[in-house]
């Protein structure tokens, strides 16, 4: 399957999309949201930064912002913006922002703009209940009671966000059609479809018929880091969600993602997200 068939396969779960004004307390540091989240600005100015990246959020631009990308929000005076927030889902649990990069920021055309305002009209009543990202990276869909025109809706509000974030995407980053990865990908995707079993470095390397050694090699070109830092991020990542949208406890969050040990769990949770498991989810 390669980076083509993987996108159509994609499916959306729309949480939030409004249109807000905010003011000096939009000020928010170091938000990490298991949602990806894009604006529309149509009035006034704001800021993201992205590590050492500031970005200027102005009036008709498009903005993304990637699930589980480190930002913070900065608003000097005031700003009018339609916002929305969602999830992504592809096959085996692959991330799109795995197989393309994608722009922080678009020129907003006529087009663009008449996607979102559709897709707010679309999907009435669904505010985020508060401005804080804080407080709102918890909520999923299943905050509001969705009504059965609801449903009816969900497909053409699924096709205005591929529309709109299709507009992001720019060179291949992992490409899966490439032959001489071929090896190296089918274990990506086992990692993913099997992230609460054991998985070792001498268990992945047997299976792609590699030396542990040429194996962690030919992984870290094709994903930039070592298969455990792979291994950890995708576990670390669906531990944010499983915090953000459901009661698990920290115990059962572990096993579901591959720890066998809560105290092990909590120490890497906090090497990566710099807090531990409880503090991530009581933050707000």
């Amino acid at each position: 399957m390669n980076n083509i068939e993987l996108l159509k396969n994609i499916t959306f779960d729309l949480t939030s999309v409004a249109n807000s004004s905010v003011g000096k307390e939009w000020n928010y540091k170091n938000v990490i949201s298991s949602f990806s989240r894009m604006f529309l600005v149509t009035e006034g100015e704001a800021f993201i930064y992205i590590g050492n990246k500031k970005i200027h959020l102005k009036k008709d631009h498009l903005y993304l912002i990637p699930s589980f990308t480190h930002c913070s929000y900065v608003c000097e005076s005031e700003f009018t913006h339609y916002y929305a927030t969602f999830t992504i889902q592809l096959p085996n649990d692959i991330s799109i922002y795995q197989l393309f990069n994608f722009s922080y920021e678009i020129k907003a055309n006529k087009e663009h703009i008449d996607y979102f305002k559709k897709l707010y009209i679309l999907n009435p009543n669904k505010a985020l209940p508060a401005k804080d990202p804080k407080i709102y990276q918890r909520i999923n869909s299943k905050f509001w009671n969705l009504s059965i025109e609801d449903a009816q809706r969900s497909l053409t509000s699924s096709g205005l966000l591929f529309l709109l974030l299709s507009k992001f995407i720019g060179s291949v980053k992992i490409d899966f059609e490439k032959k001489a990865t071929n090896s190296i990908l089918s274990i990506v995707k086992y990692i993913h479809s099997n992230l609460n079993k054991e998985l070792t470095v001498s268990m992945l390397s047997e299976m792609a018929f590699l030396s542990t050694g040429h194996f962690s090699k030919r992984f870290k070109q094709l994903t930039r880091l070592t298969p455990i830092d792979y291994i950890n991020k995708q576990r670390i990542e669906k531990a944010q969600l499983l915090l953000n949208t459901s009661s698990q406890s920290c115990i059962e969050i572990a096993e579901a993602c591959g720890y066998k040990s809560n105290a092990y769990f909590c120490k890497i949770f906090k090497k990566y997200i710099g807090k531990s498991p409880i503090d991530y989810r009581n933050n707000s």
